[in-house]
């Protein structure tokens, strides 16, 4: 959250940080979702793999025209600090996941 405000509020070449944080925080956490979907469907690991990145696609894909309305209708500053919402509602949304047991890894 930090990382994407950063690049809504932080003025002049400082934003640059702001992006390179924001990049890495989005994109290096990939594979560890892909292996707790895993975790969850231990006997279908290519359906597991294909849903968790199939989904993160696919909702990035339906969302950007509704952070682009947002955008045309007030700025793209607030467009942008309206993705901060979005990982408090993933957490919220995954308090109800419980940790696979070690029967489900095996």
């Amino acid at each position: 959250m930090p990382a994407v405000a950063g690049v809504a509020l932080v003025p002049g070449p400082a934003v640059y940080l702001s992006i390179a944080l924001a990049a890495v925080t989005l994109y290096v956490p990939f594979s560890l979702h892909t292996t707790l979907g895993q975790d969850y469907l231990p006997n279908r690991l290519g359906t597991a793999s294909g849903v968790t990145l199939g989904l993160a696609v696919s909702v990035g894909g339906l969302a950007a025209p509704v952070i682009g309305s947002i955008a045309s209708a007030t700025t793209l500053q607030w467009a942008l600090l309206s993705l901060t919402v979005l990982p408090v509602i993933a957490w919220t949304a995954a308090r109800g996941l419980k940790q696979p047991s070690p029967s489900m890894r095996a």
